[in-house]
C-alpha cells in the first residue's frame, strides 16, 4: 500500500506542471514591420507570471519477507523502528524455537520490551540492539517500545 501511495504522486506533479505550462497566449515571435523578429505579448504582466516549481523526491519502498507460516530453527527478526515496524507485522515462529531479535530505532534513543519474556533493553539512537530469547509457550508476544508504548511487532509462536 505504502508503494501504491508513493507513486501516484508522480502523475499529480506531472499535470500540475502540465497546467502551468498550458497558455501560448502570452508571447509570440515574428517579423514586424522591419522584418526584425520581435517578441509580442497580449498583457505585459503576464509575463512576470512563474509557473509553480513541484520538487518530487524519489520514492524509497523496503520489501518485508516474513514467512507464512512458523519455520523450523533459529529464527531472527530485524526491525527499524518507523520503516518496516508495527501492528500488523505478525511474524510466525515454532514453540522451542531460540529467536534473534535486532531492534534499531535510527531517530531517538529508546527502550524495547517482550512481553511474555519479560526481557527488555535500552538503546541509544541509531544503535542496533540484540534480544536472544527461547519461544517456551505457544502464544503472542508483543514488542513494544517503552517510550512511546508502540508496538512494533507481535510473534506468533504456534
Amino acid at each position: 500500500m505504502r508503494t501504491f501511495r508513493s507513486l501516484a504522486i508522480i502523475p499529480a506533479a506531472a499535470l500540475l506542471l502540465l497546467a502551468a505550462c498550458g497558455d501560448d497566449t502570452t508571447a509570440s515571435s515574428g517579423p514586424d514591420s522591419s522584418g526584425e523578429t520581435a517578441a509580442t505579448t497580449s498583457d505585459p504582466s503576464d509575463l512576470t507570471t512563474v509557473a509553480p516549481v513541484v520538487t518530487v523526491a524519489p520514492v524509497t519502498t523496503l520489501e518485508v519477507t516474513v514467512p507464512e507460516t512458523a519455520v523450523d530453527g533459529p529464527v531472527q527478526i530485524d526491525v527499524v523502528v518507523g520503516l518496516d515496524s508495527g501492528p500488523d507485522r505478525v511474524v510466525p515462529v515454532k514453540v522451542g524455537s531460540d529467536v534473534t531479535l535486532n531492534i534499531t530505532n535510527p531517530n531517538a534513543a529508546d527502550e524495547f520490551h517482550v512481553h511474555g519474556i519479560e526481557l527488555e533493553q535500552a538503546a541509544d539512537a541509531g544503535v542496533m540492539i540484540t534480544m536472544n530469547f527461547t519461544i517456551d509457550a505457544p502464544g503472542t508476544y508483543e514488542v513494544e517500545s517503552h517510550i512511546t508504548d508502540g508496538v512494533l511487532l507481535v510473534i506468533e509462536a504456534t
